[in-house]
């Protein structure tokens, strides 16, 4: 953390379109959605992810083709500290999709991108086979893992194909705040400003 940031800023939620043009510029291979939907299935699997650690993961992740500056640590820090207040705060989760002015094809393409990235995120946990998942908990991945193929038909009722969408959505935020509740690991450590690593360590 900077000098100049704050623990109420770390705890600012970003939205798709600022996290998107922070990253847009460098390249990156995968989109603001997968990058936390890649967090989200972290946590809810069950990860002990510290600030340092998912840090280290976002920026491999993404996979710059320019080397990320300050502001991006800070927009990922406050990604990963806004992210954990979220899922602690009893169904308050907000996924990072394409806002509500967006076309619906780019929504539903930003939705596809966060469940590939839930998947690959809950999947990546090493719990060294200990980890018993239910068959209601393998239904809720599965229905995950079809949203991940849906795509947005031009020809269908308008009305009717954002009343699905935002029925699909709900229905993500409600499975990923299930999985966090059976499967995470201790709720993150209260925000220490003094704990976060400066950005020369972790950007380049």
């Amino acid at each position: 953390m900077t000098e100049n940031t704050s623990p109420e800023q770390l705890l600012t939620p970003l939205n798709f379109d600022e996290l998107a043009n922070l990253l847009a510029p460098l390249g990156t291979l995968n989109s603001p959605s997968e990058l936390h939907g890649l967090l989200c299935g972290k946590l809810a699997g069950g990860a002990t992810l510290s600030e340092t650690h998912w840090l280290l993961e976002a920026v491999e992740f993404l996979d710059f083709i320019a080397a990320p500056d300050e502001r991006v640590r800070i927009a990922l820090s406050r990604l990963y500290h806004t992210t954990n207040d979220q899922l602690q705060g009893q169904m308050s989760l907000k996924l990072m999709l394409p806002d509500d002015d967006s076309l619906l094809s780019e929504r539903v393409r930003g939705l596809s991108e966060w469940c590939h990235g839930f998947l690959t995120g809950f999947g990546s946990v090493d719990h060294q086979g200990k980890r018993v998942i239910n068959e209601e908990f393998e239904e809720m991945l599965e229905d995950i893992a079809n949203i991940v193929q849906i795509q947005a038909d031009d020809e269908e009722d308008e009305a009717s194909s954002e009343a699905d969408y935002m029925e699909v959505t709900e229905y993500v935020r409600v499975v990923v705040n299930s999985l966090y509740f059976e499967f995470s690991a201790e709720p993150a450590a209260p925000l220490d400003p003094s704990s976060s690593a400066p950005a020369s360590d972790l950007l380049h």
